[in-house]
């Protein structure tokens, strides 16, 4: 029987973004688009959000769900915060990723990279079998293009 860490327990049982997302799906797939930021360097939920939508996510940008998967990975120990006041605005908190933090992302790229190789066979299965491609509407989805053809476009500080 595999042992599951600390961390990895508190994170799969902690509760999620709510009644609108009871399976808690995004609030799984933004830890790691969160702890990918977070590994470039520290950052707020506002600016969190921003790189979100550059990522193609959509209600992701509800700041109740972003928060609210921040607040859980805190609890969890994934990730830590602090207040820092700056000389004009509103104070702001800012949050860091730590070591545990670090070891569940690498966890969520290699189960990501994982589902990424099962779609794409299933995607050239299904094309060879339907002779469909499925070619992506280019007005569908910018954001979640531009993610998968090369990253970021927004510019960081």
């Amino acid at each position: 029987m595999k042992k599951t860490s600390s961390l990895q327990h508190r994170l799969s049982t902690a509760p999620r973004t709510g009644s609108r997302d009871p399976s808690g799906t995004i609030g799984r797939n933004l830890e790691a688009f969160l702890l990918l930021e977070l590994l470039r360097e520290p950052s707020y939920g506002y600016d969190l959000m921003k790189t979100l939508a550059d990522y193609g996510f959509k209600r992701a940008t509800e700041p109740g769900v972003v928060y609210k998967v921040l607040r859980s990975m805190e609890e969890s120990g994934a990730i830590r915060s602090k207040w820092s006041t700056q000389k004009s605005g509103p104070a702001r908190r800012y949050y860091k990723i730590t070591d545990p933090g670090r070891e569940l992302l690498q966890r969520r790229a290699y189960h990501l990279k994982r589902q990424m190789i099962r779609t794409q066979r299933l995607l050239n299965d299904y094309a060879g079998l339907t002779g469909d491609s499925l070619p992506v509407d280019p007005r569908a989805d910018e954001g979640e293009e531009r993610s998968a053809v090369g990253g970021r476009s927004r510019q960081r500080r």
